[in-house]
C-alpha cells in the first residue's frame, strides 16, 4: 500500500489554534540553539516557574517534540499510537517569562 495513498490527517483539526503552532515552531527554534535550550531548560525548572512541577513530569514528551524532525502530522500520528495527540502535547510546553529568563 502507498503511504501517499492514505495521507495523515491535518494534525491542528479544522479549528486552528495559532498559538499552539507558533508555540511549537518557535520552541523548535529556539531549542536548536544550544545555549538557548540550556537557557529554556533552565528557566523551566527554576523554582519560581508557576508551571515547573509540570514540565517536570511531562520533560520527556517536552524534548520529544521540540526535537522530532518529522513532519506534524507524522508525529501526531507516533504520539497517537501513545493515546496522545500533538495538538495536546504542544500545550505543556511551557511559557517563558519574568524577570529570571
Amino acid at each position: 500500500m502507498n503511504a501517499h495513498a492514505n495521507p495523515p490527517p491535518d494534525p491542528w483539526g479544522p479549528y486552528v489554534n495559532y498559538d499552539d503552532v507558533a508555540r511549537l515552531d518557535y520552541g523548535r527554534r529556539m531549542w536548536r540553539l544550544p545555549d538557548m535550550r540550556r537557557r529554556l531548560a533552565a528557566h523551566w525548572v527554576d523554582e519560581r516557574h508557576p508551571h515547573r512541577e509540570r514540565f517536570l513530569a511531562n520533560r520527556i514528551l517536552v524534548v520529544e517534540i521540540l526535537t522530532a524532525s518529522e513532519s506534524d502530522a507524522d508525529l501526531d500520528c507516533r504520539l497517537r499510537e501513545r493515546g496522545i495527540s500533538l495538538r495536546a502535547a504542544v500545550r505543556e510546553i511551557p511559557p517563558v517569562f519574568g524577570s529570571f529568563f
